[in-house]
């Protein structure tokens, strides 16, 4: 009985180290884990064009505010195309 506790406090202590290590690691992989670690306002999320349907990052994109909802386009032709339907 001794045995199996210490080998579940062993385990436990294994997986507290493993989980530590996993996050400390995880900000260090590069630039965009921390961009979404650091990134509240939403401006390095893929968001679609919604002419022609291609995935830009919003803070690469060109936008356009429509009674109080952006949309977010690819390029400034897809943008007029949306502004002229």
């Amino acid at each position: 009985m001794l045995r199996l506790l210490i080998t579940a406090l062993w385990i436990y202590i294994v997986y507290r180290v493993l989980r530590w290590a996993m996050v400390a690691l995880g900000a260090g992989l590069g630039k965009e884990a921390l961009d979404r670690r650091s990134d509240s306002n939403g401006v390095n999320q893929m968001v679609k064009d919604p002419v022609c349907g291609t995935y830009v990052l919003a803070r690469d994109s060109k936008s356009l505010r429509v009674h109080g909802k952006t949309y977010y386009f690819c390029s400034d032709d897809c943008r007029k195309r949306f502004a002229n339907k």
